[in-house]
């Protein structure tokens, strides 16, 4: 009963859906002609060799040679495909983690580029997040603008948080781990989840963020988000966001990079200059000219390559003093954003973001790897790559 063995053997090397190397047709071949060889010495070296036996050695075999193809055609599918063009614009000047979302970030030197966001350590990009208790939903700097000046840190199993409005608060996070009470909450209408980290923390952060008024709990990410998908919009598609693309609570997207040429072109209009802060990257590009980074699809970094998926419009946090706290009276940035960075095309994002400045851009990863203050940084760009594009 070889018969099974030629059986798949041909239907591998007829199935164009999933070969269309011919190299992978050829290796199909030869694994099916080696199953019924040895399939076939065996019944004349042993003749009392059991059909039994024979069936599943030959059944086994051919099944095996098909899930290896298999997995060799999955490799291919999932490996990114890259531009070819590349060229040097300068190196990473900052690198900054928020391991809680809407919170004070820390500043490092190196990291790694992950799928989920820029991590140092146990420090990992929006990790940890504040959810109101009365709604489900997340809390962030517009709805408690107290949050955007408290600061996370986590080491050894512990998270400190610092304020200026409180004192120090410490806790050991190894006991909700080991009994962790898992939350459900809400970004944008899409659910995520996470580890409640106690009642102590909650207090701690609804007296800073609500004077005590308001319950909330701190959620961690745990080993419960590993797969979020990427946020679509509703109103355009952008073609480069993958449904592979993943994220742990961050709004849009694992990363977000930022040109220091480009603020500082913003603060020449300036009357009253501001910090990257107020824009919240994880990287930081300098040597580029201002606004360059509106023509880069992709951005790589030792080996870690980026792809970019939409530029950045912006919101009323950009308003907010990160030394005072405060929202600037006369909405600054924004308001100068919006008198020469307003996307133009495609017209009908633009009517949407027609008061919403685009500064910055949102990345995935496409290849994830090491990188660090003083990296070289090369782009690939829409100019040069015509066959990618972000819009449709």
């Amino acid at each position: 009963m070889y018969h099974t063995a030629l059986f798949w053997g041909s239907f591998l090397l007829r199935n164009k859906l999933l070969f269309q190397c011919s190299r992978l047709r050829v290796v199909a071949g030869l694994g099916t002609a080696a199953a019924v060889t040895w399939v076939t010495c065996r019944r004349e070296t042993i003749p009392a060799f059991p059909d039994g036996i024979l069936k599943i050695t030959c059944v086994g075999t051919s099944m095996g040679t098909a899930a290896v193809l298999a997995w060799v055609v999955w490799r291919r599918q999932r490996r990114p495909v890259l531009p070819d063009k590349w060229e040097e614009v300068g190196e990473v000047c900052d690198m900054t983690i928020y391991p809680l979302k809407s919170g004070r970030g820390v500043m490092v030197t190196e990291g790694e580029a992950t799928p989920w966001g820029l991590a140092s350590g146990e420090l990992q990009d929006r990790c940890f997040m504040v959810v109101l208790v009365s709604t489900g939903t997340f809390v962030t700097g517009r709805q408690a603008e107290e949050l955007l000046d408290v600061k996370l840190t986590f080491s050894s199993g512990v998270i400190t948080l610092e304020s200026k409005e409180a004192f120090t608060f410490k806790h050991n996070l190894k006991s909700n781990l080991r009994h962790p009470k898992v939350m459900d909450s809400k970004i944008w209408g899409e659910p995520v989840r996470g580890v409640d980290c106690g009642d102590e923390v909650a207090e701690w952060l609804s007296n800073v963020l609500y004077k005590g008024k308001e319950e909330v709990r701190l959620i961690y990410k745990a080993d419960v988000m590993e797969r979020r998908p990427p946020r679509r919009l509703t109103y355009y598609d952008f073609p480069q966001i993958r449904d592979t693309d993943t994220l742990y609570y961050a709004d849009t997207s694992a990363f977000l990079i930022t040109s220091q040429s480009s603020l500082e072109d913003l603060n020449h209009r300036l009357l009253h200059p501001i910090k990257m802060a107020n824009f919240r990257p994880n990287i930081v590009v300098s040597g580029a000219p201002p606004f360059q980074e509106d023509d880069w699809l992709y951005i790589r970094i030792g080996r870690a390559v980026f792809r970019k998926i939409k530029p950045c419009e912006r919101c009323l946090l950009t308003t907010v003093d990160t030394d005072s706290g405060k929202r600037h009276p006369t909405q600054e940035p924004l308001t100068t954003l919006r008198s020469y960075r307003l996307l133009k095309e495609p017209s009908d994002l633009a009517k949407v973001w027609a008061t919403k400045p685009v500064f910055g851009c949102h990345f995935a990863i496409d290849v994830r790897g090491p990188v660090a203050v003083g990296d070289k940084v090369f782009v690939a760009t829409a100019t040069a790559n015509s066959t990618f594009s972000i819009f449709n």
